[in-house]
């Protein structure tokens, strides 16, 4: 991406797995990179690491990968395949809150400060609170599955802001988990630094259908005058 690009704050993640979507979308010029999880791998029908090698080939400066196992020392040994990695791209790895989850944040960061993590599914407050304090440097609230469970994601992402903000800690809110562009904004205007969303999303960002008209009736008028000037 472009230096001017890469010297921007905070831009948006593209949330997918799949490789037309990121070039795509990757044009934009409004996202930092890309954040994905076994779900959004196993709709694209690939072996995880190789997809993983294919979305490190576009042209983004990060990539979450989510490490999966059950337990800590499961994880860990994911964590450990993903570092292997051979790429001169940005990995960063997405760790759920849990106990296992914490407890390996809190390894991690010893042995390796610079390794930047997302602690993810988070679906409360104190969640967000503790991962903060265990050094994620991001947190992925999830909006709409909090909504879908009588939660207000709002209120919650603001009062995360708040302790964050409070004690002067670096680690930045991305919200997650949307089914519309107006969670989106909502989610923003709550406090959260930045969000990761899908492709079908920034669909509904970009093309308005107020604006499409009335870009319409703009190049119409254009016809209108051509014509009319070479009269």
């Amino acid at each position: 991406m472009h230096n001017s690009i890469k010297e921007r704050k905070l831009l948006m993640f593209l949330d997918t797995g799949n490789i037309l979507e990121i070039a795509r979308n990757i044009k934009l010029g409004i996202f930092e990179g890309v954040t994905t999880n076994p779900t959004l791998l196993l709709k694209e029908k690939e072996e995880r690491f190789q997809q993983i090698n294919k979305i490190l080939e576009q042209d983004i400066n990060l990539i979450f990968v989510q490490i999966v196992g059950d337990g800590k020392e499961q994880l860990k040994k994911d964590y450990e395949k993903i570092q292997k990695i051979n790429t001169e791209k940005k990995i960063g790895i997405k760790v759920p809150i849990n106990r296992d989850g914490l407890e390996l944040i809190y390894d991690i960061k010893e042995q390796d400060p610079e390794q930047s993590i997302l602690g993810t599914a988070i679906y409360s407050a104190d969640q967000g609170i503790l991962a903060s304090l265990a050094g994620c440097d991001y947190i992925a609230p999830y909006v709409n599955r909090m909504s879908n469970n009588s939660l207000d994601p709002y209120r919650i992402i603001s009062q995360i802001r708040t302790f964050i903000d409070d004690r002067g800690l670096t680690t930045k809110i991305m919200g997650a988990s949307f089914k519309n562009s107006n969670q989106v904004i909502d989610t923003l205007m709550a406090g959260a630094h930045t969000v990761t969303i899908p492709p079908d999303i920034v669909e509904q960002m970009v093309h308005k259908e107020l604006a499409l008209s009335a870009i319409q009736v703009f190049h119409d008028h254009e016809k209108q005058l051509d014509q009319w000037i070479k009269r």
